[in-house]
């Protein structure tokens, strides 16, 4: 005889609870509150149900018509009520246990598949985290010039509208000349520049995309020559050069507007990028950007014969003039050691070549913008 534990569905009183199954004989025989309860085996139906299919349902009719059921859930009894039953009974709860692998694997994989769909988004927004950098590359290179034209003439508007624009005057004239002159031995370029001279106190000068370059009268009054303000130009232009003002701009969006500058038109990254304009003077650029602008400028001062030591000359006044106060060039250009450093070894590699001076009356420059600071 074998005894099986398990509960049993009782039609009479509705009820279920725990009880033991005995089998001997070709008989299922469970003690009922009403009393014993027995079925031949060959009475008896089987199927599977419960959770993940691991429960064994034994079912039969009593003399009455009644439905009893007695359920085998623990994987040791269903094994022993495998034991117990004739082939093609226990062949029955054999298929029970393959139904509940199967259904184990569904719900593995249907858990796996839930899991992928909730953290798929964040292993992707992880991935472009990661790659932001190759990304941004990868996107202001797809982007045409015509992108940077239209921001740059969007800046020059903004910049007008202020009423803070310097039309005429010797400071205008000396940053053109200055402008010109380094520009003339630029590398070949799609970019149309423009040199402005705005009306602000604070040390500062910034490039927008596509060539508009504004200088503030601040930093012409405090530059001790135009030597100090040609290196300020060149390092400008090469910005604009290298688009390190565009590439700046999408990188202060964020990786949404980034994939839409990815994916979008010409005129849907100014529309994108045009929030950003207004924010160029404070733009601040990475390290190895100013590197780059910092050497492809010393190449427009070499090239133009003018003399190399301005910017870092004008860099190191400026920190030493500042006090507590950071000028706004030094905050959205920033000057470290390693950076200084770096100039200064690359102006003793290049050595001395050979100058023309600029012909400007830099008192005359300097004071015409004394009234306007």
């Amino acid at each position: 005889m074998t005894i099986i534990a398990g509960v049993l569905h009782d039609p009479e009183s509705g009820k279920s609870r725990r009880a033991e199954a005995r089998i001997a004989d070709g008989r299922l025989s469970v003690d009922a509150e009403s009393g014993p309860q027995q079925a031949t085996l060959g009475a008896v139906e089987i199927t599977t149900g419960g959770w993940q299919a691991q429960a064994v349902h034994l079912g039969w009719r009593d003399g009455a018509g009644r439905t009893w059921a007695f359920t085998v859930e623990d994987p040791a009894a269903r094994a022993a009520l495998a034991a117990a039953l004739p082939p093609a009974l226990a062949a029955k709860v054999a298929a029970s246990h393959g139904a509940e692998r199967r259904v184990q694997r569904s719900g593995r994989l249907a858990l796996a598949l839930l899991g992928a769909f909730f953290t798929l988004p964040l292993v992707l927004l992880a991935l472009l985290f990661a790659f932001r950098e190759p990304l941004l590359d990868w996107v202001v290179a797809r982007l045409p010039t015509s992108v940077d034209a239209r921001l740059g003439q969007l800046t020059a508007e903004q910049v007008k509208a202020t009423g803070k624009l310097v039309e005429t005057g010797p400071a205008v004239d000396a940053v053109k000349a200055i402008g010109d002159r380094l520009l003339a031995h630029a590398p070949a370029h799609p970019h149309e520049f423009r040199f402005a001279v705005m009306e602000d106190p604070s040390l500062n000068a910034f490039a927008a995309p596509g060539g508009f370059v504004v200088v503030h009268t601040g930093l012409i009054a405090a530059a001790d020559g135009p030597e100090e303000v040609a290196g300020v130009l060149g390092h400008e232009i090469a910005h604009v050069l290298r688009r390190h003002s565009l590439r700046q701009m999408a990188f202060e969006l964020g990786l949404t507007a980034l994939v839409q500058l990815a994916v979008g038109s010409a005129d849907g990254a100014v529309a994108i990028l045009t929030g950003t304009a207004q924010q160029l003077s404070g733009l601040s650029f990475s390290r190895d950007q100013e590197s780059e602008a910092d050497r492809l400028g010393l190449d427009l001062l070499q090239a133009a014969r003018l003399p190399g030591e301005g910017l870092p000359r004008f860099f190191d006044r400026l920190a030493k003039e500042g006090g507590n106060a950071v000028p706004a060039f030094l905050s959205s250009h920033p000057q470290s050691d390693e950076r200084r450093e770096a100039l200064a070894a690359e102006l003793a590699r290049r050595g001395e070549w050979a100058t023309d001076p600029l012909a400007l009356e830099w008192s005359a420059v300097r004071d015409s913008v004394a009234a306007k600071n």
